[in-house]
């Protein structure tokens, strides 16, 4: 991650080398040149992608399923057969946003590179034992002139890091609440 760092992240909840006033200066400033290199990224998205990058946020949501594969969604019982030439490594990650009221899928073509770290080397607000815990932070950028980066960074320092050259994603209500079963 290049703009929203797992340091910015801890000094945003007084727990790293940065101060917080400083952390939320630098953090303003981070995301100002994230959302100009965006712009610049916008021809090579869709017009609902693009609009998904600026305006959607995940922050605090909850990953429900992440998948990697060269089937991804493939029906085994359908009349298409699998082809085992058809290079269509894909990525299909599901995420419930922060209220457990909106469902969203997202899914990645054309992939070219795909990690998962968790749990992570450097890990941020996490026990051994821990869930993978909330999404915290995302980021498009360029990783060629071809292909395209998304990162994500969740509360356990747990990382995605997906390299592709077509986006899509749908989002769709759903019922649940954050704080159910808590009272």
């Amino acid at each position: 991650m290049k703009y929203f760092t797992k340091e910015l992240w801890l000094a945003y909840n007084d727990q790293g080398p940065i101060d917080g006033k400083t952390a939320i200066e630098l953090g303003q400033r981070n995301t100002h040149e994230y959302m100009a290199q965006l712009e610049l990224l916008r021809p090579r998205l869709s017009q609902k992608a693009y609009r998904f990058f600026k305006t959607e946020i995940l922050h605090d949501g909850r990953l429900l399923a992440f998948i990697a594969g060269d089937g991804v969604g493939h029906a085994v019982h359908g009349s298409q057969r699998f082809d085992i030439n058809a290079r269509n490594t894909s990525v299909m990650i599901q995420v419930l946003g922060a209220n457990l009221d909106l469902l969203y899928t997202l899914k990645y073509t054309k992939v070219t590179k795909v990690l998962f770290e968790f749990p992570s080397e450097e890990p941020l607000f996490y026990e051994e034992g821990d869930q993978i815990g909330d999404w915290g932070y995302d980021e498009l950028t360029a990783a060629s002139d071809m292909h395209l980066r998304h990162e994500v960074l969740f509360a356990s320092g747990a990382t995605i890091l997906i390299e592709f050259k077509h986006f899509a994603y749908k989002k769709e209500r759903c019922e649940g609440s954050r704080y159910q079963g808590r009272i």
